[in-house]
């Protein structure tokens, strides 16, 4: 090989190697990206939570807990952080994140908000008449709770609202199944339900035909059972009956 081609790839080498140590040492030297303050990520979740970038909110709001866990912005991004999830409907999520919350700060003057919204996860997983009322009867003990430790709230009016909602649904489930047991003959099971449901429920629209049925039910269990066993009584009392 020529001295000059010797020569010029040396040259392009030494360039090459330059380059790449310089690139390298820039590396070394540049300053890390900085986080953004607290206030800054706080403004930036909230504006996430207004354009319903939910993800990005939790995501903004988780790290601001973790890296400023100290500051105002941190307990701010507490409560926000629940509120990401009750609007994205992971209604457990978002419950466990206001107990925490109110766990934190009992003192703190967003608890009975923290409290209305725990009942709010609990009345959006209610289930229909038809169903178990587990989370219809844990709404209104949050309610009630809200309104028994804080009575003067501005959400206790709502709270209200929403525990009439709650016990007209568990009135229509308990006369739901007190009228299953009493078409399937279960007259002892159909009255104790029809009973419950005119002790608890006074409010309940349909007394009337509660207090009919619990006649009915009354009656028919005080029939002698040898009178209960025969063909005719079956008949009669199936086309009596209110279907």
């Amino acid at each position: 090989m020529r001295r000059g081609s010797l020569f010029w790839c040396g040259l392009i080498l030494l360039l090459l190697g330059l380059l790449t140590g310089c690139a390298t040492m820039k590396g070394w030297f540049a300053k890390k990206k900085q986080d953004q303050p607290p206030d800054a990520m706080a403004a930036a979740g909230i504006e996430q939570l207004k354009k319903k970038k939910y993800d990005d909110a939790i995501e903004t709001f988780e790290k601001l807990k973790d890296r400023y866990p100290y500051s105002d912005q941190a307990l701010l991004a507490q409560i926000k952080l629940a509120d990401a999830y009750f609007y994205k409907k992971k209604y457990e999520e978002a419950s466990q994140a206001y107990k925490e919350f109110e766990k934190l700060h009992p003192t703190n003057p967003a608890v009975p908000y923290a409290i209305y919204r725990q009942g709010l996860c609990y009345y959006r997983q209610r289930s229909t008449i038809d169903r178990e009322q587990t989370f219809t009867a844990k709404a209104i003990e949050e309610f009630r709770r809200l309104k028994q430790k804080f009575p003067n709230s501005e959400y206790v009016p709502k709270a209200d609202k929403y525990i009439a909602k709650c016990r007209q649904e568990l009135a229509q489930h308990e006369f739901y199944v007190a009228e299953f047991y009493f078409k399937t003959r279960k007259y002892p099971a159909a009255l104790e339900r029809y009973q419950l449901l005119a002790e608890e429920y006074p409010e309940f629209p349909q007394q009337a035909q509660v207090k009919k049925q619990i006649a009915k039910c009354q009656e028919i269990m005080a029939i002698p059972p040898e009178k209960k066993s025969g063909l005719l009584y079956g008949l009669t009392h199936i086309f009596e009956a209110d279907w």
